[in-house]
């Protein structure tokens, strides 16, 4: 798992969880794309409305100033939750059965970082917290959903922001999963539980740029399938990522590209060493890597359980030992008092870092 994190090895720059060509479990890596009569892959993204609001967000805070702190670390440490810090979470849909094999899938998580996590289940009937489209206040700190598209997940606590997300929203999406769970659920689940605490992709870390081929091979000549696909064409010759992905089935622009694979900043960050196996690291095939299978950041299948890399990045990032607390704490509050002070906020986002200031100053 990369460590990402301003002095503390937190991964909480702005995210969205994407799933590119995961093959089905016991499947092997084709290295090309899809041929003829083959759908892609949906390529998971947020929607529109969460990542215009987290858009605007950006551009409000890209404004504060810090004698000790960049603005992308504010916004990093803002973003991150209290060490030792019990999460709220609930469901909408799906039913206990589902709701118990995901809680004890993620609770993996805090073994290893010291946060807990509440699901709110009733002694007497065994059934598991929910929230509803209609609520005016927040019912978790993760809200989780099976019925929007694809698999999602808010970073940190953008899921209680109001700037980026509302009590009637979910804040972390496994579409289908009330459905039929897919055969590597329990990696889903636990790779959206790890943007939900804090948890970046391990693909955008900076230290090992992944060599995506965003480019057409050269002379490549647009071929496309009975689905509207690009493949290759007649010499063999590959579109390139930007093409591939800028059609259909994902339609998406290069910046949306470019701002899910790309390297995440590096600076004003401590950068621990690439973990190509970490549950945050999304499956690519090869033909998608400059190098194939030669690529640093090639495997030939997807991360199903956390590394000791992911472990270890846990455990840095909500630390338990006092003093490592105390350090945490310090950053972070530096950091809510800096954004707390922009003069360009809006009420509800002043309100948001006010709230997360409150518990820190009252220790």
């Amino acid at each position: 798992m990369s460590k990402f994190a301003s002095g503390v090895n937190a991964m909480l720059l702005l995210s969205c969880a994407i799933i590119v060509g995961s093959p089905p479990a016991g499947s092997q890596d084709t290295g090309a794309p899809a041929g003829a009569g083959t759908k892609l892959p949906i390529v998971e993204r947020y929607p529109d409305r969460l990542e215009a609001r987290m858009e605007l967000r950006r551009r409000t805070l890209s404004t504060v100033r810090s004698p000790t702190l960049s603005p992308q670390s504010i916004v990093t440490l803002t973003k991150r939750w209290q060490p030792a810090q019990t999460l709220k979470i609930a469901f909408r849909g799906g039913d206990t059965s589902l709701h118990q094999e995901i809680a004890t899938a993620v609770a993996e998580w805090t073994q290893f970082a010291n946060l807990k996590f509440d699901f709110g289940v009733d002694p007497a009937t065994g059934k598991y917290r929910t929230w509803n489209m209609s609520d005016s206040n927040f019912a978790a700190d993760i809200r989780v959903s099976f019925d929007q598209r694809g698999y999602y997940s808010l970073v940190g606590n953008d899921s209680t922001n109001r700037t980026v997300t509302r009590p009637g929203e979910e804040s972390l999406n496994l579409q289908g999963f009330d459905q039929g769970k897919p055969a590597d659920w329990k990696a889903v689940a636990l790779h959206e539980f790890g943007h939900a605490i804090g948890f970046e992709h391990e693909h955008q870390n900076p230290l090992v740029p992944c060599d995506f081929r965003f480019n057409d091979d050269p002379g490549y000549v647009p071929t496309t399938d009975s689905f509207g696909q690009y493949t290759p064409d007649n010499q063999s010759r590959r579109p390139g990522l930007y093409t591939l992905l800028g059609g259909p089935p994902n339609n998406w622009p290069a910046v949306v590209v470019d701002f899910n694979l790309k390297p995440l900043p590096s600076h004003a960050y401590e950068i621990g060493p690439f973990d190509k196996t970490s549950i945050m690291k999304y499956f690519f095939p090869d033909w998608m890597f400059v190098a194939g299978t030669n690529s640093p950041c090639y495997t030939g299948g997807e991360s199903l359980v956390l590394s000791d890399g992911d472990k270890q990045g846990a455990t840095k990032a909500y630390p338990r030992a006092p003093e490592s607390i105390r350090s945490v704490s310090s950053l972070r509050t530096q950091a809510l008092e800096a954004a707390a002070n922009v003069k360009s906020l809006s009420p509800a986002a002043l309100q948001h870092f006010q709230e997360a200031l409150k518990p820190v100053q009252d220790r």
